[in-house]
């Protein structure tokens, strides 16, 4: 009788550790540092405009990196030759939530520095789905979102 108490508590305690790995696996794990996260998402389009009427457009995607665990550095990604030319000057704003936690918050930063995509900053996402909106903001050259960016990534 104890023989079989035994096998069946060794086998509930395998079933047992199953789940629990399964139930593990299943949940987002946090990416390694410096490794690029996959980002779905609809980019920003959009216009500049100067004295003489629409000057060109754009579109925008967004790029996400882990950094340190639960942070990511948000980068905006301009098509083409944009950062040479109508988003020089240009910032972008994402507001971005935690769909696990509820945590949200926003971030401005430049689009593009010396002519290339400026680093964007890091932030303390947390661990889970991240919804965000990005929108592409003017300064000299006046810049207009049509489309804002929406999307997710997995931190």
């Amino acid at each position: 009788m104890t023989r079989r108490i035994s096998r069946a508590a060794a086998c509930m305690t395998v079933v047992g550790i199953a789940a629990v790995t399964a139930a593990l696996s299943a949940a987002p794990a946090d990416a390694a540092p410096g490794r690029s996260l996959r980002v779905e998402q609809v980019p920003n389009v959009g216009i500049t405009v100067n004295d003489n009427g629409i000057s060109g457009g754009f579109v925008a995607n967004l790029a996400a990196t882990a950094t340190t665990p639960g942070t990511a550095r948000l980068t905006i990604l301009p098509w083409e030759t944009a950062c040479r030319g109508n988003l020089a000057n240009a910032r972008a704003a994402v507001t971005w939530r935690n769909e696990q936690t509820n945590r949200t918050d926003d971030a401005v930063f430049p689009v593009c520095r010396n002519g290339k995509p400026a680093p964007g900053p890091d932030v303390a996402t947390g661990v889970g789905r991240i919804s965000f909106t990005t929108t592409i903001i003017g300064r000299t050259d006046q810049a207009f979102t049509v489309v804002p960016g929406t999307g997710w990534f997995y931190r």
